[in-house]
């Protein structure tokens, strides 16, 4: 969906944020995720590179500051794609940044996309979908819900591309 929602909008890139889990088949570094072992995320963490980290699914998820201040330079629109916690404190440093949340029609069609998707173990898939229940609570806290139905992955891509374009007449400031 996101590479469908890049397509669709001017100037519009994926930010690649900093993960400490271990690439999935096909997963390239500084495209996919910047892969760091849990000690170098550490590391990164003490010396305040990261504008935003967090644990989500066992594992360590961040922003870098000075990544995301080189793409926000560089690109009209930058989709980052933080987890619920990483989002609040995402705001709190950004205030004018734009959220959505992209919500599952239920769990259960989260379960069989998961499973359809076939890269987590069976533990893994059981943590992501506890976590799941969590993150879907916090969708009141985003500025647009939109719900991605099953079999309808155009229709929600051309409603998250409205909203940014509307939304990028507005002018925003971001201090990193």
């Amino acid at each position: 969906m996101i590479a469908r929602l890049v397509k669709a909008l001017d100037d519009a890139v994926v930010y690649v944020t900093a993960t400490s889990r271990k690439p999935r088949r096909g997963e390239v570094h500084a495209t996919d995720y910047y892969f760091y072992s849990p000690e170098k995320f550490r590391e990164e963490i003490e010396v305040g590179n990261f504008l935003e980290w967090s644990m989500v699914h066992g594992d360590f998820k961040g922003v870098r500051r000075d990544a995301l201040a080189d793409t926000l330079r560089d690109h009209t629109i930058v989709i980052v794609k933080p987890e619920p916690q990483g989002m609040r404190k995402l705001k709190a440093m950004l205030p004018e940044a734009l959220t959505i949340f992209i919500m599952p029609p239920s769990v259960e069609s989260l379960r069989r996309r998961l499973v359809q998707r076939a890269t987590e173990t069976p533990e893994q898939l059981e943590v992501r979908l506890r976590n799941a229940a969590i993150e879907m609570a916090a969708a009141p806290e985003y500025d647009y819900v939109v719900v991605n139905d099953d079999g309808k992955v155009d229709a929600t891509v051309e409603e998250i591309a409205r909203i940014i374009r509307a939304e990028a007449k507005r002018p925003r400031r971001y201090d990193l």
